[in-house]
């Protein structure tokens, strides 16, 4: 609870991983082992704590982030579970903007994975120290070797294996810890809660991992070498000061194994929760800027700084409507019914309750401070990104970036008296999910709706049927394409109207250049003006950026410069915003925009004797065959490049050609032109 605030006990974690490697049983382990549930919830099972949503519970899949918090040995900790999915990647990059530490699940038989790497690289973005759990050391097939190996060449970091493991496979039992030179052994009964430890003697191979330790370490501690040719032994607590000042550096990664779905293994994870991830003081204080001055301002995380959070994720409850807004709090205290300031929309709010979450079920305090993970009632105009402060003394964090959404399906409600309904339940969803788009044609009335798959789509549209109620027609998924240009153009662009009497005038210079593919968009503004003309210059760019000429899908890779503006005294903010977006869309026209395509990577991780269906079956669709290479001992991995529009419904085929012993996973690569003669509906 909120009383018990310690906050160098705080540990503010998330877990995360490729599909299937273990996240949520990992979770919900840890939460049987720490009190926090009287019964362990199975993902199979669809029992499994943290995975709420009747969609998770049928698919066996985490889709949205949720929140526990819970307690160890007298330290508090906050956990966000985390999607494997790479269609619900938006919920790894929020949940990583305000973790402080992070445990990496991998597989000991499928390795260092696609998701498994995607997520790593996005935990280095934001400078996230982590340690590694090797899970599943008692399947067929289990390496954990191995996966250090792939840990070394694929992520190119310096894991730490700080424990061994005694048997494999179907005789794992247990683990000998190397710092303290002990062995761990789970064969006293079956749910994992109470385990034999016992003084061992190394054997030539843990040696030779414990020197390894020793002389990753003495990069830290140059001490430690010293201790250790005296006696050959480091005590552990030595080892363990200079372990967690690697992690909170980014230097090493602690590696620790288990099987979390044979109970063996989790307590010794949550000793090293405490042991090497970050309290939020053990961190650099956040930053940000005064929203009047932009001057840099930093805030320190205590609770005698001014508040400060950072809202990370909207939920809506599908029966109220009612937002749950979570928030980090970075500085100070927030109490309920305090008047706060949303720095982004300039609005005093009123935070009417605060709660601590527990996956889908809310604990009410009456107030948080430095540190703590919650959810807020009674925002308004809030969403995902957003700062939250002190009204006296303003502070505005970095919000998120969030991708762009490659499929797109067309949405109508099957009776027109649910459409009032349909519009605010996807104004709810777009608040919850910044991954998702919405486009209403002007004429048609056609909603179509745009995201990051076939999967999140079809879960979305789950969701409004089951969960609100709304019966929904949807059409099949189609390529969400994007526009760009070939030549650089200057264009002089003029827009007069009158508006209920008033006259509204724009005038302006706008050149269009190409930029380099991938670079992404970017706009100049050459001219002195106030502020009220300058944002309304900056709409219009957005705008008209997100309209392209040939097709209306977003344009991407251009940079637009406005030269000059032509002012008279008929000039407005509308008149400007007008002519801009008349000027960039003509030029658009006469810059010779075409269409680009999203192009995925796929791999596919299949039994030796349906390579060559596989392969046959790519190229009949056009891939590009990367590589074909060996993945374990008895599986094999084909690396594919191919049009997303060339693998709808792939899952299906895939099952078909190879009696459905084969698996696959894919990520977008790049955007290239579209092929002539290809048709886009």
């Amino acid at each position: 609870m909120s009383e018990n605030y310690d906050i160098s006990k705080i540990r503010n974690i998330g877990f995360a991983a490729h599909i299937d490697a273990g996240k949520t049983t990992t979770t919900e382990r840890i939460l049987f082992y720490t009190g926090r549930i009287h019964k362990i919830g199975e993902v199979d099972e669809g029992t499994a704590t943290t995975d709420w949503m009747i969609q998770e519970k049928e698919r066996g899949i985490t889709i949205t982030s949720a929140a526990v918090t819970t307690y160890w040995k007298g330290y508090r900790i906050n956990i966000i579970d985390t999607p494997g999915h790479v269609d619900f990647t938006i919920e790894v990059e929020r949940s990583l903007r305000v973790l402080d530490g992070l445990i990496v699940i991998f597989s000991a038989v499928e390795g260092v994975e696609p998701q498994s790497e995607t997520v790593w690289h996005q935990a280095d973005k934001y400078k996230v120290p982590r340690i590694a759990f090797i899970n599943k050391l008692d399947r067929i097939g289990a390496n954990p070797f191995r996966v250090i190996e792939q840990m070394k060449s694929r992520l190119t970091i310096k894991p730490v294996l700080i424990q061994y493991p005694i048997g494999i496979e179907n005789d794992f039992v247990g683990v000998i810890d190397l710092i303290e030179k002990k062995a761990y052994i789970w064969d006293i009964d079956e749910i994992g809660q109470n385990y034999r430890i016992e003084n061992i003697e190394f054997n030539e191979e843990q040696m030779k991992f414990y020197e390894d330790m020793i002389f990753n370490l003495s990069e830290i501690d140059e001490k430690i070498i010293e201790e250790y040719e005296k006696t050959l032994f480091v005590n552990p607590q030595i080892i363990k000061n200079a372990l967690r000042k690697a992690v909170l550096e980014l230097k090493l990664v602690p590696v620790v194994i288990g099987a979390a779905f044979r109970n063996k293994g989790i307590q010794l994870l949550l000793d090293a929760i405490i042991d090497y991830l970050p309290s939020p003081i053990d961190l650099p204080p956040i930053e940000g800027i005064d929203p009047i001055t932009n001057e840099k301002i930093i805030r320190y995380p205590s609770q005698n700084e001014p508040f400060c959070g950072l809202v990370f994720k909207v939920q809506v409850d599908p029966e109220s409507l009612q937002e749950l807004f979570y928030t980090r709090v970075y500085s100070g205290v927030i109490k309920v019914n305090q008047k706060i300031l949303n720095v982004n929309t300039n609005q005093e709010q009123r935070a009417t309750r605060i709660y601590l979450m527990h996956s889908n079920r809310k604990n009410a305090i009456n107030l948080a401070r430095a540190g703590e993970i919650i959810a807020i009632v009674g925002l308004k105009n809030t969403l995902t990104g957003h700062t939250l402060s002190d009204i006296q003394k303003p502070i505005k964090l970095e919000g998120l970036e969030y991708p762009q959404p490659v499929v797109s399906i067309a949405i109508e409600p099957k009776s027109s008296k649910d459409l009032e309904r349909l519009e605010e339940v996807l104004k709810f969803l777009l608040d919850e999910d910044p991954s998702l788009r919405l486009k209403k044609d002007s004429e048609t009335g056609q909603m179509v709706l745009s995201g990051m798959g076939e999967l999140h789509l079809e879960i979305i549209i789950d969701r409004i049927n089951r969960n609100f109620g709304i019966p929904v027609r949807a059409g099949k998924p189609q390529v969400t394409y994007r526009e760009t240009v070939l030549n650089e153009v200057e264009i002089i662009s003029e827009e007069e109207k009158e508006i209920g009497g008033n006259k509204h005038f724009g005038k302006v210079k706008i050149r269009i250049i190409p930029r380099e593919r991938g670079s992404g968009n970017n706009y100049k503004i050459l001219v002195n003006l106030n502020d009220e003309l300058i944002k309304a210059i900056e709409s219009g760019i957005n705008e008209a950026f997100g309209y392209g000429p040939i097709a209306g899908y977003p344009v991407v890779d251009v940079e637009i410069i406005i030269e000059d503006v032509f002012l008279n005294q008929w000039t407005t903010p509308l008149g400007l915003r007008l002519a801009v977006v008349k000027g960039i869309k003509e030029g658009f026209k006469k810059a010779n925009g075409i269409l680009l395509e999203p192009v995925v990577e796929v791999e596919i991780i299949t039994p030796p004797e349906f390579v060559g269906n596989i392969t046959s079956d790519l190229s009949s669709r056009g891939a590009h065959l990367k590589s074909i290479e060996q993945y374990s001992e008895f599986l094999q991995k084909v690396i594919a490049i191919i049009p997303l529009r060339k693998i709808f419904g792939y899952a299906t085929q895939l099952r078909s050609i190879t009696q459905g012993r084969a698996s696959f996973w894919m990520k977008i690569s790049h955007f290239e032109p579209v092929e002539e003669g290809v048709i886009i509906l």
